[in-house]
């Protein structure tokens, strides 16, 4: 994710790097990865923060929740950071799209420059 962009938000990073259609081997619209470290909290800590962010992260894809990008594929990867834990449903949804949307924005006013 060195070549994408970023954005926080309370308790996460976003990051989205825009793929060109040509340089694709896997056509999928977008991929999402996660990343929760031990400083999160121990394993069922760290087990129930992944399935929280990978259900966020299933009614963004149904939701449609970032703007379509024409021609290109998105990997976005969520990075979690401890304070993750004290959000509910609703607050870690908000924090996720958001910075999503904002990093995504990022992604596309570096594309237009390049």
């Amino acid at each position: 994710m060195r070549h994408g962009s970023r954005a926080g938000g309370t308790g996460l990073v976003v990051s989205v790097l825009l793929r060109s259609q040509e340089s694709l081997s896997d056509p999928a619209p977008w991929r999402c990865g996660l990343v929760v470290s031990k400083a999160v909290g121990n394993a069922v800590v760290r087990h129930r923060v992944q399935r929280r962010l990978r259900h966020v992260v299933m009614e963004m894809m149904r939701e449609g929740a970032l703007e379509p990008v024409p021609e290109a594929s998105r990997d976005i990867v969520i990075r979690a950071s401890p304070e993750i834990t004290e959000l509910n449903h609703s607050q870690l949804r908000t924090e996720v799209v958001s910075a999503a949307q904002r990093a995504q924005r990022k992604a596309l006013r570096r594309r237009v420059r390049a």
